[in-house]
């Protein structure tokens, strides 16, 4: 406040402190409040239809995810999306790629002979999907990470650990393939 606004008030206080205003006030404000109705907002019916919509929304939601849920037959692979490498660490995008190709050639090597031996097929994916989490997680941490050559290293172990478990696969499924070809 200014100083001439508090001085005017200092000075007129018994002016301002004088006037009480008479009972008949809040009856009058009363009476006016009654005659008035009530509004009904518009607010809170939409919300509870949007609540509503939202529930059936989620529950068919599940419902659809339940009924399509696969029997664990699931394809392992790499989730390509080079171009967060590519921004982050393009000295190492090459690499990964190169990784990644030839993870994607192995896996449909597999794939190609999963007929022969499906439950084996079924434990060597489940072994690739593991990698291929891990791997998903290292990628997540990487645009947090103060440490990202390190991440980007271990990124390339997982990827060359995956081809690796994938040529063991392989191997394994052309041994067999071998030991009935003889028998």
């Amino acid at each position: 406040m200014s100083n001439r606004l508090k001085k005017f008030i200092w000075d007129n206080r018994t002016d301002f402190d004088d006037a009480v205003p008479s009972g008949n006030v809040w009856e009058n404000i009363e009476a006016s409040m009654k005659g008035k109705k009530e509004k009904r907002s518009i607010v809170t019916p939409i919300l509870k239809w949007s609540m509503a919509a939202a529930a059936v929304f989620m529950i068919g939601t599940g419902i659809y995810f339940m009924l399509n849920k696969k029997d664990g037959t699931t394809t392992p692979g790499i989730v390509h999306e080079s171009t967060e490498i590519d921004r982050l660490a393009p000295e190492f995008a090459p690499q990964m790629k190169q990784f990644a190709k030839m993870i994607d050639l192995k896996q449909d090597e597999l794939r190609n002979m999963a007929k022969d031996q499906p439950e084996l097929y079924q434990r060597f994916a489940k072994d690739i999907n593991q990698l291929d989490s891990s791997y998903n997680i290292l990628k997540n941490q990487l645009s947090a990470t103060p440490n990202k050559e390190m991440l980007l290293e271990a990124m390339i172990q997982n990827l060359q650990l995956q081809l690796n478990v994938l040529n063991q696969q392989l191997n394994i499924i052309h041994q067999i393939k071998n030991q009935t070809k003889k028998i």
